[in-house]
């Protein structure tokens, strides 16, 4: 039963949820994601339950989430935008306007961000996307995310390697131009910068200078990793 609009009073964390993080911490996984989450407080009840060495990614597939979205996505690590469930939430004109809040609120606090579900559908039994699909992918690319995210179309799909290929195409092609690059160029994180941030943003502006094609970065923590990619 699908009952949209509406805040459901359930457990965020089920018993089954439990033994599942469990076994993940065993495994030493470097993500948890955390499905259906609907508030700031649903998210901080079950980080309470998640060693601060784990990275948590929140799966966005309730619209009642994108009334504390921004408060969301300072709480976590990073953000899926889950456009299957939440299509099946909210009205479909809708999730281009969530998909662009929620990437806008990524780039605000830093956060990754993948974009998800049916990229490019069509390849599932077609070799090549339709134009309306590569557009799609690109427009998500435009927009500053981290990741795009292939699902059946790599799982299911009669042509997953040519569905893997036309995906880094179209990223490699947008990321080539010269529109993409003086957005991304031009864009500051909006919070006060600590010594880790303020460092990494000095290297990234030596390394523009210098033309560098890589920089290595030594951390424990793997904070200055993403203070980098930031």
């Amino acid at each position: 039963m699908n009952i949209p609009d509406t805040k459901l009073d359930l457990k965020i964390i089920t018993p089954k949820d439990k033994k599942d993080l469990q076994l993940a911490i065993k495994l030493d996984v470097d993500w948890i994601a955390l499905s259906f989450i609907q508030t700031t407080k649903d998210l901080l009840t079950a980080k309470k339950l998640i060693p601060s060495k784990f990275k948590v990614m929140v799966k966005v597939e309730k619209p009642s989430a994108m009334d504390e979205i921004e408060s969301i996505t300072e709480n976590c690590d990073g953000i899926m935008v889950a456009r299957g469930d939440l299509g099946v939430e909210t009205n479909p004109e809708d999730v281009p306007i969530h998909q662009r809040t929620m990437v806008a609120a990524c780039r605000k606090f830093g956060r990754p961000c993948i974009v998800a579900t049916q990229m490019l559908e069509s390849m599932i039994d077609s070799p090549t996307p339709t134009r309306a699909e590569a557009s799609d992918v690109a427009t998500a690319v435009f927009q500053g995310v981290d990741a795009v995210m292939l699902s059946a179309e790599s799982a299911a799909g009669n042509y997953p390697k040519e569905a893997v290929e036309m995906m880094d195409k179209i990223i490699k092609r947008v990321e080539s131009d010269s529109k993409y690059l003086a957005n991304i160029q031009n864009y500051n994180l909006d919070h006060t910068k600590t010594s880790t941030e303020a460092i990494a943003t000095a290297a990234l502006e030596v390394a523009s200078i210098a033309s560098c094609n890589c920089i290595a970065t030594f951390s424990q923590s793997g904070r200055s990793f993403y203070e980098l990619r930031e």
